[in-house]
């Protein structure tokens, strides 16, 4: 049988030790002070579990306070934003009368009419019950191709 501990469980129990120990002539002097040992290991714990719990909300508190705003994108300005209907109607316009092996072929050019990354677009598409998570992965890398290429030409 499997117990899990909690806070309010460990301090369940160490009353109950408490009480135990306090009773005259239930326990010998031996098991008494095995029970003072039990009852300050679970002090222990209760407090490990305070602590940890407190740390927790502490490193969430100061990652949210260090979160950065986010910088538009010249190359793909929707990054980021929440998908339309009208992006989810013309990516639907175009995946549903193909075969998932020649979706590939169209992330591109969805990629520049929706200004979103071609990976951003290949999740989408993911998440709309075609194709795999693996299949997706494999547009990470374009869009750091793309602003690299986007760059080279503002630089000329």
């Amino acid at each position: 049988m499997t117990v899990k501990l909690t806070k309010p469980r460990i301090d369940d129990l160490i009353g109950t030790l408490n009480a135990l120990i306090c009773e005259e002539g239930v326990l010998s002097k031996e098991q008494r002070e095995n029970m003072v040992l039990c009852v300050a290991t679970l002090g222990a714990l209760g407090e490990r579990f305070a602590n940890s719990k407190s740390s927790k909300n502490k490193v969430n508190k100061i990652e949210m306070k260090e979160k950065k705003p986010r910088e538009p994108d010249p190359v793909f300005p929707r990054n980021g934003k929440p998908w339309t209907g009208e992006e989810l109607d013309l990516i639907h316009s175009i995946i549903d009368d193909i075969p998932d092996d020649d979706i590939q072929y169209h992330i591109v050019w969805l990629s520049e009419k929706q200004g979103r990354t071609p990976y951003a677009i290949a999740l989408k598409i993911v998440s709309e019950g075609r194709c795999s998570e693996e299949w997706a992965k494999t547009f990470q890398p374009m869009a750091k191709e793309i602003r690299d290429a986007h760059l080279a030409v503002i630089k000329q």
